[in-house]
């Protein structure tokens, strides 16, 4: 898989991005193994509050075309 990117930063101090995820950082930051696991492209968000960085994951897709228009969707709903 290419590691292909992409990265929004959004008016309320948060930051949408997609890629993927190391097998490493999974493990760390998936609580529930309910994503099947770290192949695919995630969407997440990180929000900066103070000092702290909260990481989310929002979505995961198979592929980086289905990622993007997810991302798509995201960015311009807060654009609006």
């Amino acid at each position: 898989m290419i590691d292909l990117m992409l990265q929004a930063d959004l008016e309320d101090r948060s930051t949408i991005h997609v890629s993927p995820i190391a097998p490493e950082t999974y493990k760390d930051h998936i609580e529930f193994d309910n994503l099947g696991g770290h192949l695919g492209y995630f969407i997440m968000r990180t929000q900066r509050s103070g000092e702290r960085e909260i990481f989310e994951v929002l979505a995961k897709a198979p592929t980086f075309d289905a990622a993007s228009d997810l991302f798509d969707l995201i960015v311009a709903a807060h654009r609006r």
